[in-house]
């Protein structure tokens, strides 16, 4: 078997049917493989973006991204996705199709030496193919390593001129090799952990939970609903982990950097349980989280203590603290009248909030669209109200970028999103200034039928950098852009797009898709007070 049927052969065994790339000299000999083996090839137009679409399907899906790039420029514009996904957990495995190492200094196409080591600080691992008979080896090392522990971005790099070359025979792979199974372990250390909560616990009237990404899992989601009810316990998510739980639960307080009720209530709280979080400073001590004492659970120690001091710090698999949290809280009930918080809660969202433009926009956008829609953000001034006050109420369904925090991320993730769960809808929501360097994947939506709806929020300029210009040193269009007229422009890709200046227009366009094609709104709206500065 060559080697290019071989690789193939590797994704297809290991249910990877939908692969992203972007094709060149060195890499064409693949498309036969994959076409042979029925593999899905998502082409784009540039390599950031393909990076950030398999980060879109992996986040969705909650399995590896695959993307394929030739040398060169191709790996160096994948530099960005890798960041991102290294920094949120997300896995991604990265295949450079190699130039031939053993002639490097000669000025061949594409040369550079060793250049996955570009990779070094925002990879999980870099893996070099020295010879044939290490290629499936290596590729399943690669997808283990993307999946497993703390999830994250691989690199492999493949001399290109192996790729018609006869390997050894490939065995059957189960593909068990690169799936984590969550099975319940009783150890020693967690034993320990749940005997010094216990007694911590004991005197505590008020705990909290707090839930990030490494949460996310159905089963976590529905004893974490089950412990908060059963013992009267709020819950509350940093960004990653909105939509663990149903934000509508009587237990649920949303998004743990929200002002009001939400920090009010947290700061009440005698002791906090942080599962799955990695309790960033961005994410939490930035916006004004207090913790008075902590309890952290994560699936590694690396970010125990680094903003709050750490009672209890536990690396270990999620799921089996979960099962035995359960356990040791199924007979307490602690002394918070969650019914009464919530309903203050929903008293203060629509008395306060409504009067702030950006909480209006993000509860338009909210009641106009199907429950189960996946929402993909890129960093604007809407996407800021949505992080603080947006409800969400799947798993999966609120794709933010939190690792880098690239602004050009939305547009193509969103893309990678809706291939990763076709049955849901998907909205992509950009800013003016994150959508007109990734307008160009329109094509890539057009081309393969893909039905995803593209908010463009247009105020002609960086938003949030010309909000800080003018309150810093009072300058005024610093920051402004000229845009184009984004519908025209999905309308030359035969895209259906409308524009309007409204809320109420916003509100009756979304009403009206269907979510069964490509489409593009554009929404041409001023400036608005950010969630911060409420």
């Amino acid at each position: 078997m060559q080697a290019k049927q071989g690789i193939a052969t590797f994704l297809r065994q290991n249910n990877i049917n939908n692969i992203f790339y972007l094709p060149g000299i060195h890499t064409i000999s693949l498309d036969e493989a994959f076409t042979s083996n029925k593999i899905n090839v998502f082409m784009g137009r540039h390599e950031s973006n393909i990076a950030y679409m398999a980060d879109g399907y992996a986040r969705v899906t909650g399995e590896a991204g695959v993307i394929f790039v030739t040398p060169g420029p191709g790996l160096g514009n994948v530099v960005s996705g890798s960041m991102e996904a290294y920094g949120d957990d997300t896995p991604l495995i990265i295949v450079h199709i190699d130039t031939k190492r053993d002639e490097h200094g000669r000025g061949i196409l594409h040369e550079l030496a060793e250049p996955e080591n570009i990779f070094r600080y925002f990879t999980k691992k870099t893996f070099y193919v020295s010879s044939l008979d290490k290629i499936i080896p290596t590729m399943e090392d690669a997808l283990k390593t993307a999946t497993t522990d703390r999830k994250g971005p691989v690199v492999v790099s493949i001399p290109f001129v192996f790729l018609d070359r006869e390997i050894p025979s490939v065995r059957q792979s189960t593909g068990e090799s690169s799936v984590t199974k969550m099975a319940e372990e009783d150890t020693p250390r967690l034993r320990d952990t749940i005997e010094k909560m216990e007694a911590i616990l004991k005197d505590k009237e008020k705990p909290a939970i707090i839930c990030g990404k490494s949460a996310m899992s159905y089963y976590a989601g529905e004893i974490l609903g089950q412990i908060c009810l059963d013992s009267s316990i709020p819950f509350f998510t940093t960004t990653g982990g909105k939509g663990i739980v149903d934000e509508r639960s009587g237990f649920s307080l949303g998004n743990v950097m929200q002002k009001g009720i939400t920090n009010k209530t947290l700061g009440e709280a005698d002791i906090v349980i942080a599962i799955g979080t990695r309790l960033r400073d961005v994410d939490a001590k930035r916006r004004g989280v207090k913790i008075r004492e902590l309890i952290h659970i994560d699936i590694d120690d690396r970010w125990f203590g680094k903003n709050y001091p750490t009672a209890i710090g536990l690396p270990c698999k999620i799921e089996d603290f979960l099962y035995k949290l359960k356990d040791l809280l199924s007979r307490k009930k602690f002394n918070w009248e969650l019914d009464r918080i919530k309903k203050q809660k929903e008293q203060e969202r629509y008395a306060l909030l409504k009067k702030q433009k950006g909480f209006k926009i993000i509860d338009t956008i909210r009641t106009a669209i199907p429950e189960d829609t996946i929402t993909v953000w890129d960093l604007n001034l809407i996407s800021y109200w949505a992080e603080y006050y947006f409800p969400v109420y799947r798993q999966r369904t609120f794709i933010m970028p939190r690792g880098i925090s690239p602004i050009f991320y939305a547009l193509p993730a969103s893309i990678g999103a809706k291939i990763g769960a076709p049955d849901r809808p998907c909205l992509c929501i950009c800013g003016d200034g994150g959508a007109l360097p990734g307008i160009g994947e329109l094509s890539t939506l057009k081309k393969y039928k893909v039905p995803v709806v593209i908010l463009v929020y247009n105020n002609s300029g960086f938003g949030i950098l010309e909000d800080m210009m003018r309150k810093r040193y009072g300058i005024e269009g610093a920051m402004g852009l000229l845009n184009p007229d984004f519908t025209e422009i999905a309308r030359a890709f035969d895209i259906k797009a409308k524009q309007t200046s409204s809320i109420q227009g916003l509100k009756k366009i979304l009403q009206g898709i269907t979510w069964d094609e490509p489409y593009l709104i554009e929404f041409r709206y001023p400036l608005f007070t950010t969630p911060w500065d409420m």
